[in-house]
């Protein structure tokens, strides 16, 4: 073996190790905790602090007000938005949740890829789990102007609120979506 072949072997190791540190470095901090915030009756993990506010919004012919909290890292967005409905009615909720999926997958000019039925936990104060609910969770892949996008999303009703959990960025991460999407209880 020639002195480069064995001087090329002992560095091999460090290398990759200073690659994988360069890599690490890199990547973005997911540093996921749990929201429980007033008046919006869910728990959920986010990677990172969370940022809120409120909009009126459309579903269909129904005018509502969305509260929305959530985080950001890197070029993935992570955000629940909560709307209260005038009535209870089963009608009601799933025209609310339909419209929400509607306008989410039309923002990113996208179409579902996977439409799975979800059983979203309902928890009490404590954290119990006291009963599921009914909820859609969704896959889609669309654009943004000119960059692609990639949604993944849960969509539930309950009583007289709506929610959408929604992850999106330029491109699929199952591992990530995951966490998220998994972590979404309602509370009671």
């Amino acid at each position: 073996m020639n002195p480069r072949s064995r001087l090329r072997r002992r560095c091999a190791p460090l290398v990759a190790a200073a690659c994988a540190l360069v890599l690490a470095a890199c990547a973005p901090d997911y540093n996921w905790r749990e929201i429980r915030l007033p008046g919006t009756g869910y728990l959920v993990m986010l990677p990172g602090k969370p940022a809120s506010m409120s909009r009126p919004i459309h579903l269909d012919d129904l005018a509502v007000t969305m509260a929305m909290s959530g985080a950001r890292v890197g070029e993935q967005s992570f955000t629940v938005g909560t709307v209260e409905l005038p009535d209870s009615q089963a009608f009601t909720r799933e025209r609310a949740g339909a419209a929400m999926r509607t306008a989410m997958v039309r923002n990113i000019g996208g179409r579902e890829t996977e439409v799975i039925e979800a059983a979203v936990p309902v928890v009490d104060l404590a954290g119990r789990a006291t009963t599921t609910q009914a909820g859609v969770r969704v896959e889609a892949s669309g654009r943004l102007g000119d960059r692609p996008m990639h949604l993944s999303a849960l969509f539930v009703a309950r009583g007289n609120r709506a929610w959408q959990a929604v992850m999106i960025g330029p491109a699929a991460d199952a591992e990530h979506a995951r966490v998220f999407l998994d972590s979404f209880r309602i509370q009671e």
